[in-house]
């Protein structure tokens, strides 16, 4: 459903000359609560971010849970200040308090976003763009918005073969390990 969700909103903003934001949302601090209250709890806590979710979009827009703690929301607006207005929403609600079994908990959310046009047109590349610069804001501290950015994700990519090369030398015996 995400995926004809996703085409039908890039067909939407092609014509009308939208934007589309696609955001990939992970949420911080979800494993402990499932692991120390159990996974009923990490379900009513499921059920309520998707509830929270649902009341920080417009009617056609689209809020998609993929597994686990993983949710791509897809926002289509007029300009990207709309799209990014909505999403530090998301990030202020989810971050309120949680009453689970008695218990307030705190959660955050890390989000990353891939926007059409400019990070690309087919769904799949601004879903991984998406995943990639939501890596990056848990790195920034989680509980952060963090855009794609292709120079960063391409460095990124250069450093991954490079070291794939490196170790490859290693064990092919080109290179002499040094302990």
């Amino acid at each position: 459903l995400l995926a004809d969700r996703l085409q039908l909103a890039l067909g939407q903003a092609r014509r009308s000359g939208d934007i589309l934001a696609v955001a990939y949302m992970d949420l911080d601090g979800f494993k402990p609560i499932n692991d120390t209250l159990g996974h009923d709890a990490g379900d009513q806590v499921l059920v309520e971010v998707a509830d929270r979710l649902r009341r920080n979009i417009r009617g056609g827009d689209t809020v998609a849970r993929l597994g686990g703690d993983e949710f791509v929301v897809l926002i289509r607006a007029d300009d990207f200040g709309e799209c990014e207005a909505a999403l530090l929403r998301i990030l202020t609600t989810i971050a309120e308090p949680y009453v689970i079994k008695g218990r307030t908990e705190h959660l955050s959310a890390s989000i990353g976003v891939a926007r059409f046009p400019g990070d690309g047109d087919d769904p799949d590349v601004l879903v991984r763009s998406a995943d990639q610069a939501m890596y990056v804001a848990k790195e920034q501290g989680r509980g952060v918005l963090c855009l794609f950015d292709a120079k960063v994700q391409a460095e990124c990519r250069r450093k991954e073969r490079l070291l794939t090369e490196f170790k490859a030398a290693i064990l092919g015996g080109r290179v002499a390990a040094a302990y």
